[in-house]
């Protein structure tokens, strides 16, 4: 089934075309009980019906602008959907949107090409932030450069990428020692699900697994390795969240394909860098998630600031532990103290 972010069975059905004519008549009409992101993603499918394209392109002038821009800053946006509003963006100089797609990791890498093929100068700046995916696809930037929208600075900025990314060389190897404990528990789960059958994989079998795996990456070149921890499984990106080069440390967390399950994983492990946890916690969607918060709270290397505004989420048997844990920031604890008591006192 196609992905939306709308859940309404009457959207869906609309762009399956499985619907009566009335029902189309009636969305043109804007009189049938949908939101205006529900209205675009409708109207975005028909498109497609050479008959009810015009009708299509009319309506959907009509959608709020704030709607359309901020539809593809979600993970979840329609591929379909977010391609539209970016091409109309790229003809109307919307920068806000195409900066929104820009961000939007979970987006496929053509749209980043579109906007180096056809985005003015303030949008092939935006587009140069994006350094993560430009490294792991020099594409863009050769297709950029043909962009008469290309001045001076942005010339400059393509060939330090170049210069100080794309090179050759090997990239730092990855200690064996480093990775082989703390993933063990991934690699079986993963292995047990593609397993037909009920055998049990063994100890022996995963790290096996996990050291062929270290191997094939140790051989790989920086761009190379930012690639495969946006595109790779999560044995790979596992082992590349231990990189020494913070840059393909940091990629890992760009994945769309990243769970919460490597977030848990990694906030638990101690001996990943401030920059990993201080970006994990500055993402709202995995605050989402009661147990990453409470694993963000208890990572002394989360930023202070941040542990503190999430302190006040967590179950009063989770505060009353962090009162005693030494190994989390003393204001952490002092703050878990007094809301303990406040919420114990009134009770």
């Amino acid at each position: 089934m196609t992905k939306l972010i709308s859940k309404n069975p009457l959207v869906i059905k609309i762009i399956q075309e499985e619907v009566e004519p009335e029902v189309y008549d009636m969305l043109f009409l804007k009189q049938l009980p949908f939101t205006e992101e529900e209205y675009l993603e409708s109207l975005v499918f028909l498109l497609k019906k050479e008959e009810l394209k015009t009708q299509a392109l009319k309506l959907l002038k009509t959608v709020p602008e704030p709607v359309k821009t901020q539809y593809p800053e979600k993970r979840e946006a329609n591929h379909r959907v977010a391609y539209y509003l970016l091409i109309e963006a790229l003809s109307t100089g919307n920068l806000n949107l195409v900066v929104k797609v820009i961000q939007n990791q979970a987006l496929p890498i053509e749209f980043l090409v579109r906007i180096a093929e056809l985005g003015n100068t303030p949008m092939l700046e935006m587009l140069l932030e994006n350094q993560i995916k430009l490294i792991a696809y020099p594409n863009i930037l050769d297709v950029m450069e043909k962009n008469s929208h290309v001045n001076n600075f942005i010339k400059g900025k393509i060939q330090e990428i170049r210069d100080f990314y794309l090179k050759e060389e090997k990239a730092a190897l990855i200690s064996e020692e480093d990775i082989i404990d703390n993933i063990q528990d991934i690699v079986q789960k993963d292995e047990e699900t593609e397993k037909e059958d009920s055998d049990k994989i063994t100890i022996e079998e995963i790290q096996e697994k996990i050291v062929t795996t270290l191997q094939r990456i140790n051989e790989l070149t920086v761009p190379e390795r930012i690639k495969l921890a946006l595109t790779g499984s999560r044995t790979e990106r596992m082992i590349l969240i231990k990189d020494a080069n913070k840059l393909v440390a940091l990629s890992v967390l760009e994945s769309p394909k990243l769970t919460e399950d490597e977030i848990l994983l990694t906030l638990r492990d101690r001996s990943i860098p401030q920059e990993i946890i201080a970006k994990i916690a500055n993402k709202r969607e995995w605050s989402k998630n009661y147990t990453v918060t409470l694993e963000m709270v208890q990572n002394p290397k989360t930023p202070l600031k941040k542990a503190l505004g999430l302190v006040s989420k967590l179950h009063l048997k989770d505060l009353k532990h962090l009162t005693y844990d030494k190994n989390v920031h003393y204001v952490v604890r002092n703050v878990a103290a007094n809301l303990y008591n406040e919420k114990t006192s009134t009770k």
